[in-house]
């Protein structure tokens, strides 16, 4: 009798563990970082979403050949490029989502996207694709967000009218519908992502300046080698002067407050850049591959510069760079092999990976106090570097095993003592009557404000009388 009872309360023990197993192991499926899921390791045939994820990051589940459904919950925001790439078994994905965002290619070679029938094909309040085959389009009230390609290589539509409830139009949402001539978007749009009306009939009937949405300047059809951005023209959209070889010179209204992804990307004879104050972003390689752009001064309200945004400037030899608690993103001005001195102002305060990597010749780099995160691999690979910054800074703590450090800030005349002489020498070189090297305006910079003015000049003397 006992070892009957033994076994049943052995077997009641297994059963009642049992869930908790699975419910663990479930869990274990998936790869979640800082709300995000990264990848899912499971082979469920049916998925439930975990409700601590809020974004399914770009490839969680691509290419996987077992998930028939997925379950999403309320508040989920956000799915990823090739989220549900080529899962060939996906048929069903039910919501009660708050999905504003799509990404590219998330739900292709995929059943449920294939075999769909709406016209209006969507994941919670964004258009992943349209089905239907009318000429003339008017976007559902329930649709926020227009996704990557949606529209790609529609030949029928001929005319788009979006509702007031949209905000986005993502990259290459209507790319190559050839017949599409007309578009109606209100204000209530703003972004639009990289050629996002590229190949359409729309762009090529504007004038030069091809702007909608909020002020979003998409494209540009003008042959003018100075451009003059119009003023009130707020964004500069991914991809809108790509690859332009006409264009020499360009100014940014104070209007502007993001030049988008690649936005000038290999414009090879753009020499001149004039940027008013009020532009907050430049993105990702923005600038890249601008061959003969010799020379950079930012403004002091700009608080991002992108990945790669100004890499392979090769001709670029001085930069000036302020800024409002700006970072510098990796890569943004590697292999800019003419750059010979880089000023950087109290409002910039971080350099990430690489950001001046293979700027062989660069010389002097002034680093000001406040800078608070300096990547040990920002100059990588600047051999000759001269970082001119305070004693016991970060840029000090930093750089001083990387290359040669001196604190002489203020000291123009480079006779080692930071005296009234310099404060006077600077007066002189901006009367014109005194010229200096670059090594010497480097030492200029008392203030490091990135700008050699009257106020370097005083800062000296209220230096040197122990006022500051």
């Amino acid at each position: 009798m006992k070892k009957i009872v033994s076994v049943f309360l052995a077997l009641f023990l297994l059963v009642c563990t049992m869930p908790s197993v699975l419910v663990n192991s479930a869990q274990a499926d998936f790869v979640i970082e800082d709300g995000v899921l990264v990848k899912y390791n499971g082979s469920a045939t049916s998925v439930v979403i975990p409700d601590s994820v809020s974004a399914i990051g770009d490839e969680a589940f691509m290419n996987n050949k077992t998930i028939k459904t997925v379950k999403l919950h309320s508040g989920l925001y956000s799915i990823g490029n090739k989220a549900f790439y080529d899962c060939t078994a996906l048929t069903t994905v039910t919501e009660s989502s708050l999905v504003g965002y799509v990404g590219a290619l998330a739900f292709v070679n995929t059943p449920f996207l294939t075999k769909n029938t709406d016209e209006f094909m969507k994941v919670g309040f964004a258009l992943v694709s349209y089905n239907g085959s009318k000429t003339a389009v008017t976007l559902p009230d329930t649709i926020t967000s227009v996704s990557p390609y949606a529209f790609f290589g529609n030949t029928t539509i001929t005319s788009f009218k979006a509702n007031s409830n949209l905000t986005s139009i993502c990259e290459g949402a209507f790319y190559g519908c050839t017949k599409l001539s007309t578009i109606s978007v209100t204000n209530s749009v703003t972004y639009i992502g990289a050629d996002a009306f590229a190949q359409t009939k729309w762009v090529s009937s504007q004038s030069d300046f091809a702007v909608i949405g909020d002020k979003i300047l998409v494209a540009y059809n003008g042959d003018n080698s100075l451009v003059h951005i119009p003023e009130g023209t707020k964004q500069i959209a991914p991809n809108a002067f790509y690859g332009n070889t006409t264009i020499m010179t360009v100014n940014i209204p104070s209007s502007v407050f993001s030049v988008g992804a690649r936005a000038f990307l290999g414009c090879n004879n753009l020499t001149e850049l004039s940027i008013e104050e009020g532009l907050v972003m430049i993105d990702n390689e923005a600038f890249a591959n601008c061959s003969k752009l010799s020379s950079l001064t930012t403004v002091s309200t700009l608080s991002v510069i992108g990945e790669g945004a100004f890499i392979n400037c090769t001709c670029l030899k001085e930069a000036r760079l302020s800024g409002n608690s700006m970072t510098i993103g990796v890569g943004a001005f590697a292999k800019c092999t003419s750059l010979e001195i880089v000023w950087l102002s109290s409002g910039v305060s971080a350099l990430s990976d690489y950001t001046f990597k293979d700027d062989a010749k660069l010389k002097y780099v002034t680093v000001p106090e406040n800078l608070i995160m300096i990547s040990s691999n920002a100059f990588s690979g600047c051999k000759s570097l001269t970082a001119i910054c305070e004693k016991d800074s970060v840029a000090d703590t930093v750089l001083s095993n990387i290359c040669k450090v001196n604190y002489d800030n203020g000291d123009c005349d480079r006779d080692g003592i930071v005296s009234v002489m310099d404060a006077t020498s600077i007066q002189f070189y901006l009367v014109g009557r005194v010229a200096y090297t670059n090594e010497n305006i480097a030492f200029c910079d008392a203030d490091y404000d990135s700008i050699i003015s009257i106020m370097d000049s005083t800062y000296i003397q209220l230096d040197i009388a122990n006022l500051i």
